[in-house]
C-alpha cells in the first residue's frame, strides 16, 4: 500500500485528534476551525495553524504541508508576530490576554472553548476587595467557574451543566461523582477561601468565619440574577440586632433590592447567615419575614444616617456605609422603594 502524502497525513491527524472539537469551536464553515492537540488551533481556510505566540509556520507544516508553511514564511517575512488575530468563524483571540472572543472585534462575547483549547483556561476574572475574584473565571454574569475545583456555579449552586460547558465531560462526570447521588448544596467553598450561600445570597472571603462580605462574588453570582426574579448589586452596612437589651449580632450586613412575584422586597443579609426580609403588601403595612418563613409586624423608624427595625422583641438597627446617591435618607428610600 503506498504511503500517503505529509500534507494529507496531517489533515487526517487533524480531524481525529479534532473531532470532539469542531462542532463547538467552529463558526460559520462547519469543521473549518480545529484543535488538533492542547495549545494549537488549525483554521483549514488559511491555511494556518496557531498556538499561544500566534500563527506557527512549524505547526502549519505539520498539519498543512510545506505549501502552507511556504506561504506563511512568505506572509511573515520582515514584520513581527501580530498580537491578535481573527479566524475564519470570525472569532478573534488576543495572545496579550489569552482571550477568544466569537464576536469577532467587538470582544463582547467569550469564546470559552476556543479560549482553552489555544490558552489552556479561561481568562481570570478581575477582582474586587478581599479576595473577589482572585483564581476564578467569571465567564458571564451569574456564573463563577473554579479552576481549582473544576467545577462552576450559578445562584443555584454547583451546576452540571455550566461544568461540562466550561471545563468538559470528564470535569462534569467527577462532579456529578463527587455529589453522590446527593443534589448539589446551596452553600459551597471555593478553591480561594471564600464560601457562598443561595440563601443568603452571600459571600464571604473568610469563608465559613462569615466576617466578611466578598462583594465582587456577591455580585457575580447574585447580583442581577435571571429566572422569577433579580436584584439590584448589593450596598454593605453596618448592622445591630438587639432582643430586649441584649444584643444578638453587631457587624456587617447588605442590603438588597430584590423583585418577586411578591412585588419589590428589601433583603438584609447579616454576616451570622440570617436573613431577613422586608415587605409591604398593598393594603397593608411593612412586615418582616425570617429566612423559615416566619413573619410579623414591622414597625420602621427613619433615625436620619440611621434606620431601626422593630418587631415582636427585637430592633435591627441598619447603618449604610455609603449614603443613597438620590440624597434620601435610608428610611426614606425604603418607604419610597416598598409604598405601593
Amino acid at each position: 500500500m503506498p504511503s500517503l502524502p505529509r500534507p494529507l497525513i496531517g489533515l487526517l491527524s487533524a480531524g481525529l485528534l479534532s473531532t470532539s472539537l469542531a462542532g463547538s469551536i467552529s463558526g460559520h464553515a462547519q469543521g473549518a476551525i480545529t484543535g488538533p492537540a492542547p495549545g494549537v488551533i488549525c483554521d483549514q481556510a488559511g491555511p494556518t495553524c496557531y498556538d499561544r505566540q500566534g500563527p506557527s509556520v512549524a505547526l502549519t507544516q505539520t498539519y498543512f504541508g510545506s505549501i502552507a508553511a511556504n506561504r506563511l514564511t512568505a506572509e511573515l517575512r520582515n514584520r513581527p508576530l501580530p498580537n491578535d488575530f481573527r479566524l475564519s468563524n470570525g472569532a478573534v483571540c488576543d495572545l496579550r490576554v489569552a482571550t477568544c472572543w466569537s464576536d469577532g472585534w467587538q470582544k463582547g462575547q467569550l469564546a470559552p472553548k476556543l479560549t482553552q483549547q489555544l490558552f489552556g483556561s479561561l481568562p481570570p476574572a478581575s477582582g474586587g476587595s478581599g479576595n473577589g475574584l482572585q483564581g476564578l473565571q467569571a465567564p458571564r454574569a451569574g456564573v463563577v467557574c473554579d479552576p481549582g475545583g473544576q467545577v462552576c456555579y450559578d445562584q443555584a449552586g454547583l451546576s452540571l451543566g455550566l461544568t461540562r460547558e466550561y471545563f468538559g465531560a470528564y470535569a462534569e462526570q467527577t462532579a456529578l461523582r463527587n455529589l453522590g447521588g446527593q443534589a448539589p448544596p446551596r452553600q459551597f467553598r471555593l478553591s480561594n477561601g471564600s464560601a457562598c450561600d443561595g440563601m443568603a445570597r452571600t459571600c464571604w472571603s473568610d469563608g465559613w468565619s462569615r466576617q466578611r462580605v466578598n462583594v465582587a462574588l456577591s455580585n457575580q453570582l447574585y447580583g442581577g440574577s435571571g429566572g422569577g426574579g433579580g436584584s439590584t448589586q448589593a450596598r454593605l452596612g453596618q448592622c445591630k440586632l438587639s432582643r430586649w437589651f441584649k444584643t444578638l449580632f453587631n457587624g456587617s450586613c447588605e442590603l438588597r433590592e430584590v423583585r418577586s412575584n411578591r412585588g419589590r422586597l428589601l433583603e438584609v443579609s447579616l454576616q451570622n447567615g440570617n436573613v431577613y426580609t422586608i415587605s409591604r403588601p398593598r393594603s397593608g403595612s411593612y412586615q418582616i419575614s425570617d429566612r423559615n418563613g416566619t413573619s410579623w409586624p414591622l414597625q420602621v423608624r427613619d433615625q436620619g444616617g440611621t434606620t431601626s427595625f422593630s418587631w415582636s422583641d427585637r430592633v435591627l438597627t441598619v447603618t449604610p456605609q455609603v449614603a443613597p446617591s438620590s440624597g434620601l435618607s435610608l428610611g426614606q428610600l425604603i418607604d419610597s422603594l416598598l409604598g405601593q
